[in-house]
């Protein structure tokens, strides 16, 4: 079921800097903790908590405890609600984009 209570402006912010990116292309592919993300990315454990934190109030990643470690995924409905708001926006500007501005 796609949300729809996603607002795209935080989602596309949360997406624009690039330690969060990061952090999403590496949580396509697997669940991953705190301490594998720090591992992967190099990045210090406070930042990498911080960003994960800015990611799951952006409604793109959530978390799930699991023998003492959290464990941290991509939200699929979220990111199909954004690839449908920007396909419909692609749609609109296909439709226009064809016509003289004047």
């Amino acid at each position: 079921m796609v949300p729809r209570d996603v607002a795209v402006r935080p989602v596309l912010a949360a997406l624009a800097e690039p330690h969060r990116a990061d952090l999403v292309r590496l949580l396509v592919d697997r669940q991953l903790c705190v301490r594998d993300l720090v591992a992967e990315t190099g990045m210090a454990q406070p930042l990498v908590s911080h960003h994960l934190k800015v990611l799951r109030e952006a409604l793109l990643v959530e978390s799930t405890v699991c023998a003492h470690l959290t464990v941290y995924r991509l939200r699929a409905d979220t990111l199909a609600a954004l690839a449908a708001r920007l396909t419909a926006m692609a749609e609109q500007a296909a439709l226009t984009s064809g016509t003289e501005p004047c």
